[in-house]
């Protein structure tokens, strides 16, 4: 009941209809868009790759509390092990002292000479605000800064 429309018979099926989108364009923005979002995606995986280098080329450094003497409320002496892959690299820690509440009351930074042996004692004393209670490391590194190098 319903009559066949002439113009829909002729046109090709998937084209569009002409004349409804602008083909007068090159192409040009579209390809020029493409191009500069490959070389973002690219640069992050260069990025990405390098920094996954660093954090696993970086040399492991622990060092870790094995004896603590509470002398006065202003002093504690701590006694660490430091443990490093490369023993003839100077590296520095960084030494809390706590109170019973985990509260910080002294900190210090220890400079570790290049030895010999991958594990290395150092003993030291922390001036504190107040007495201490416990101390650990809070971590350790090689990348010395110039003001605890002898």
């Amino acid at each position: 009941m319903s009559e066949p429309r002439s113009h829909a018979a002729s046109q090709a099926a998937g084209t569009p209809p002409a004349g409804r989108y602008d083909d007068t364009g090159s192409g040009v923005t579209g390809k020029v868009v493409a191009g500069f979002l490959v070389l973002l995606v690219g640069a992050l995986v260069v990025a990405g790759a390098v920094a996954g280098y660093r954090l696993s080329a970086t040399p492991t450094i622990s060092g870790e509390v094995i004896g603590v003497t509470v002398v006065d409320d202003e002093r504690t002496d701590v006694v660490m092990t430091v443990t490093r892959d490369d023993p003839g690299t100077a590296a520095y820690c960084i030494v809390r002292a706590q109170d019973q509440t985990k509260g910080e009351v002294g900190r210090r930074e220890v400079y570790v000479p290049p030895s010999e042996n991958t594990a290395i004692q150092v003993d030291m004393s922390i001036a504190t605000s107040a007495r201490a209670f416990v101390a650990d490391v809070y971590g350790c590194g090689d990348d010395v800064p110039d003001y605890l190098r002898r």
